[in-house]
């Protein structure tokens, strides 16, 4: 199969600038004290944490846009070449092996698992049971969200639920942070592989461009009856 790639010939548009985390830049000055429970370290902490938490909610939210979008095309693309095999007679280009996303197992650090203990208590029903049903609802789906992140290794479902609770964390530290910065990035590089995805790409090209895609992902098939 050749790289269909070409068939695009428009740069890769950046939507998202690069961003460095100020935190790395705190961490170079020599003045800037190591103890984390020294009231000047802590006022930067906050500072820093305040400015990840719109960034990290501003990324969720374009990356459901994304996975929505992308789910839609996703399915449109298997329809069509379904109806243009089928059409040409030749069979589809897909076969029963699926690869599964490579889930990241690593051990959580104590600030994680405090996080968690925390949205547990936040979300528990004797904390929820005076409040809207909207709002139950809500805290039911972080709550859930955060299970499958601590059972998955995926530990934005754990942030955002925090953070959207506005979970008090006992203590702010660069690690706490680090960790952060990193789930964002992480997030951001889910949304970026989603756009570079065939399908995704396919859905929004002219009639031509997507003609010249099925017409190369299935020039080695073999004819059907």
């Amino acid at each position: 199969m050749n790289d269909w790639q070409k068939i695009f010939e428009k740069p890769e548009r950046k939507e998202l600038g690069e961003y460095t985390p100020e935190n790395e830049k705190f961490s170079e000055k020599d003045d800037l004290s190591k103890d984390v429970n020294d009231e000047e370290t802590q006022k930067l902490l906050n500072k820093q944490l305040n400015k990840l938490k719109h960034k990290a909610l501003y990324i969720d939210a374009e990356y459901e846009d994304i996975c929505e979008v992308f789910s839609h095309a996703q399915s449109e693309f298997i329809s069509c070449m379904f109806s243009y095999c089928s059409q040409n007679k030749i069979r589809p280009p897909f076969g029963d092996k699926k690869k599964d996303e490579d889930k990241e197992q690593q051990e959580s650090s104590e600030e994680i698992k405090d996080l968690y203990r925390e949205i547990v208590k936040a979300t528990h029903p004797d904390k929820t049971q005076n409040l809207p049903e909207h709002e139950i609802e809500e805290r039911k789906e972080l709550y859930l969200d955060a299970v499958r992140g601590k059972q998955e290794g995926d530990y934005w479902g754990i942030f955002k639920a925090a953070l959207e609770l506005n979970v008090p964390i006992k203590k702010l530290s660069f690690g706490y942070l680090d960790e952060l910065d990193n789930t964002i990035l992480k997030l951001e590089q889910k949304i970026q592989k989603m756009r570079g995805d065939l399908m995704y790409q396919w859905f929004f090209a002219d009639d031509n461009a997507k003609q010249n895609i099925f017409e190369q992902l299935t020039k080695n098939q073999e004819k059907c009856e």
